[in-house]
């Protein structure tokens, strides 16, 4: 994802993927984690057109079915 500058400077910058992966866990909407191409740091988007699904997205899917179909 290409980040314009004014829009890296407005968004909180995270230090390490697993920081702004508990950020967007915490987020009342699914958000997605990014590399900036501009600083490096981690950035968060609500865009997902094109992108991959993240594995802990798939493992807590898979997880969520596992239970319903224990429980």
């Amino acid at each position: 994802m290409k980040t314009r500058p004014a829009v890296c400077n407005r968004k909180k910058r995270y230090a390490t993927r697993e920081a702004a992966e508990d950020a967007a866990d915490a987020a009342p909407f699914k958000l997605r984690v990014y590399t900036c191409e501009l600083c490096r740091q981690f950035h968060l988007t609500s865009r997902t057109k094109g992108m991959k699904i993240p594995r802990r997205e798939i493992e807590r899917a898979r997880n969520a079915d596992q239970a319903g179909q224990n429980g």
